[in-house]
């Protein structure tokens, strides 16, 4: 259905309205602040209200669909996908037309923007990868002319940002259709159009805030700066359980596993209906803090709970291979073998799912060993931070360990012996795994070359630091890329004295 309004006159008169224009932006920023906070029905109320208050203006039908956008996100109800396709149909519309009358309009051109890059995501989401492509690269020129309109409008810095950072994970597999429409990623750029936007911009800071603490700890291991934004946002909005299972995630990237488990029992008590997903992650999250403490009776109990309640693939390849790891240890071999099959219900085209997926056919193809579930306990205790404990039973039973297992068993060595102040011996065990040559589980050469050069960093020996760095850098191919490429980079900025 398509609707043409020509409504100059009207809509010339609400803008220059000062008194009008203040009433519509305050009554934007309540709407946004419920909606921020979760509380989805009152936000929808008011967002509806601007739509009968202003018809021609497409500022109510986009929070609208952003709103249901969010929805739909939380939850994978097609109900709300619905609703966004027809709120963000009548916003686009009525941008139309007002870009027809005024070119210029770089706020509207803003907007359009932000709705492209709605629809991008929800195109990826279902798997439409060209539409997701196509809607970024209108996206990016809705950005782009806003800024030629008005170069010192930085909001729109932030969705420049945000493509620059994002293009980078398209998989290799598009990387042709990528090529055609000439979009292209830098996640270094992307970082500072994302910062600029939040130091300069106009509007509202919260979605950037998020953002920024995402990447900060995904992209750059930068935890505290990580939590200063999430703290602000949690202090802001305390009902928004994304903001509070962001939190409890940068906490288990930073190994305070017991912090983060009270964060997770937050979210779930919250458990918001529009945001069901998100309260199964939790209980992901959770179930995971649980196995890498050892504890596979608790580990089992959320696992499962995310298992039936997920309603996407995310994450239940590991969850299920880590349950049947867990039914393992405990000597049920037939929940064991139940589990290890499922994990190729978990979605391929995420790490850590494929990684478990090749796992899992390693262990139905040659069988666990008992040497296989001492590595990931031992694994288990350096994630939850008990460096000692590990340090001396890998010390233990090094010799025992041969091949893959020993190298693999090495690399643990040195990091727990980095973690303890032992710097000699993890630059000896360090060089030891890089002298072995390895089948699979190829991380360990990047992962050596990481240690090396985090301990000549400590013993002020910033060339050869540099030199291992990019020793690093250079093989990171492989398994558990992304992590390492965090902890790179966070070396990185410290030796060349990045700021924040």
């Amino acid at each position: 259905m398509k609707k043409y309004f020509h409504y100059l006159l009207i809509f010339t008169s609400i803008v220059t309205n000062s008194l009008a224009q203040s009433t519509l932006n305050q009554s934007i920023q309540f709407g946004l602040n419920k909606a921020y906070n979760m509380e989805i029905d009152e936000a929808e109320k008011i967002f509806y209200k601007l739509t009968k208050r202003y018809p021609n203006l497409p500022h109510g039908y986009f929070h609208l669909a952003q709103i249901h956008f969010w929805c739909f996100l939380g939850n994978r109800d097609q109900y709300h996908l619905n609703l966004f396709n027809q709120y963000s149909e009548l916003a686009q519309y009525k941008i139309n037309d007002i870009l027809k009358e005024n070119q210029k309009s770089y706020r509207i051109t803003f907007m359009a923007g932000n709705l492209a890059t709605y629809r991008a995501m929800i195109s990826s989401i279902n798997n439409s990868s060209v539409d997701a492509l196509w809607y970024s690269k209108k996206a990016i020129e809705y950005y782009e002319k806003t800024l030629e309109i008005n170069p010192k409008f930085y909001d729109a810095y932030f969705g420049l940002g945000l493509f620059d950072y994002a293009m980078s994970f398209v998989p290799d597999f598009l990387k042709w259709a990528v090529n055609l429409t000439g979009l292209t990623s830098n996640k270094k750029r992307g970082l500072e159009y994302i910062r600029t936007a939040y130091l300069k911009g106009r509007l509202d800071k919260t979605e950037i805030s998020y953002h920024l603490a995402k990447i900060y700890a995904d992209y750059l291991a930068a935890y505290d700066s990580s939590y200063f934004y999430l703290k602000n946002l949690i202090a802001r909005f305390p009902k928004n359980s994304l903001f509070h299972y962001q939190y409890a995630v940068t906490m288990i990237k930073d190994r305070k596993l017991t912090n983060a488990i009270n964060v997770l029992k937050r979210v779930i008590k919250l458990d918001n209906k529009y945001f069901s997903q998100i309260t199964a992650f939790a209980n992901y999250r959770i179930g995971e803090i649980y196995f890498k403490k050892n504890n596979y009776k608790r580990a089992i109990e959320h696992y499962k709970i995310f298992l039936e309640k997920t309603k996407e693939p995310d994450f239940k390849g590991l969850a299920a291979l880590n349950v049947a790891l867990c039914y393992k240890f405990l000597g049920n071999d037939v929940e064991y073998e139940n589990y290890i099959k499922r994990v190729e219900e978990g979605n391929q085209d995420l790490f850590e799912d494929a990684y478990a997926k090749e796992k899992s056919e390693y262990f139905i193809e040659n069988g666990i060993s008992a040497q296989d579930l001492f590595l990931v306990k031992m694994k288990n205790n350096i994630d939850a931070a008990k460096y000692k404990t590990a340090f001396d039973s890998l010390k233990i039973r090094i010799d025992e360990l041969q091949g893959d297992k020993r190298v693999i068993a090495l690399a643990f060595l040195a990091e727990s012996a980095l973690l303890l102040g032992k710097l000699n011996e993890a630059m000896n065990y360090a060089e030891e795994s890089r002298k072995i040559n390895i089948k699979k589980e190829k991380w360990v050469n990047p992962f050596s070359n990481l240690i090396l050069a985090k301990a000549n960093y400590y013993l002020n020996r910033n060339q050869e630091a540099k030199n291992f760095l990019k020793e690093a850098e250079e093989e990171n191919n492989y398994e558990f890329r992304d992590y390492l490429q965090s902890q790179i980079e966070n070396l990185r900025r410290k030796l060349y004295r990045v700021k924040n």
